[in-house]
């Protein structure tokens, strides 16, 4: 009888801790159906001027609101719109800023999604370690929604800034993209790397967002052309809700046209807006007025 209570007592404490191991162990990084969740939040910003010109890539993702990108300034700047990329390659336009800090190299857009996201949750805390895991997740290079695993390197406060510095390798284009803790929350926005050293990686902290989100009162746009100061003189021929929208050409041309029979064009053809766009045509000084 003793020996059946002792066996009890020793299968009870090991099933405790296995229980109490599987709940503590809880590994974002190791875990790709949350990545993959997490993924459908962060997008690919192309960000053009105002004469349809591509001049950037990078990234930015949904947080606080389902309706709200956060990217870093410096990827819009410059920028009369943007087109946003999600992970299933919806499209969207998207030319209005809530708010933005250019000495915290942050921004905060607002775009319409034609399918709900769900905002990434940040981690409130703030209590970061050196050697804690963290996941990038970002465009490098224009490659949609790249993940990258490191871990926390360092900290330090620089250019007004607070920095979290990070090994998850990231590129150009990976600007504005997340930077996850091992919980699946957003700690950082991925902003630079130094290109002459492997892996010195730098992530402004959540923080510095939050707050600057704080400052907007929550009705407040501006044209993105507005703020960056590039014009916005035919940004509203591309400011359509979602990526939806036809307009067309003529093969010899240079110019997009809402109607087939301006200019008097032969063989129109039909294309997709955001198509005409990335291919390099303008808009027609006639139907765009």
């Amino acid at each position: 009888m003793m020996k059946k209570r002792v066996c009890l007592v020793v299968l009870f404490v090991l099933l405790f801790s296995l229980a109490g191991n599987a709940c503590g162990e809880y590994s974002f990084s190791g875990d790709p159906d949350a990545v993959e969740k997490a993924a459908d939040a962060v997008f690919m910003l192309e960000v053009y001027d105002q004469y349809n010109r591509k001049i950037a890539v990078g990234s930015g993702f949904v947080i606080f609101q389902p309706t709200l990108l956060a990217t870093n300034y410096h990827v819009i700047e410059d920028g009369a719109y943007v087109i946003a990329v999600s992970d299933d390659a919806a499209r969207y336009v998207v030319d209005e800023v809530c708010i933005a800090s250019k000495q915290l190299d942050l921004a905060v857009l607002r775009f319409s999604p034609s399918v709900a996201v769900q905002p990434l949750e940040y981690d409130a805390t703030d209590q970061l370690k050196r050697a804690q895991t963290v996941v990038a997740i970002g465009s490098p290079a224009g490659l949609k929604n790249t993940v990258s695993i490191g871990n926390i390197s360092a900290f330090f406060d620089q250019g007004h800034k607070d920095w979290i510095q990070f090994t998850a390798p990231i590129s150009s284009g990976s600007s504005g993209g997340a930077l996850l803790n091992d919980q699946g929350k957003v700690i950082g926005i991925t902003t630079a790397t130094y290109a002459s050293t492997q892996n010195v990686n730098l992530a402004v902290r959540i923080s510095e967002l939050v707050n600057l989100y704080r400052q907007w009162d929550g009705q407040t746009v501006r044209k993105l052309g507005q703020i960056t100061g590039s014009g916005t003189a035919q940004t509203h021929a591309v400011s359509v809700p979602s990526a939806s929208g036809k307009v067309w050409i003529a093969k010899s041309g240079k110019k997009y046209h809402s109607n087939p029979n301006c200019s008097k064009m032969k063989s129109p053809v039909e294309i997709d807006l955001l198509q005409a766009i990335e291919n390099g045509y303008e808009p027609c000084g006639k139907c765009f007025k």
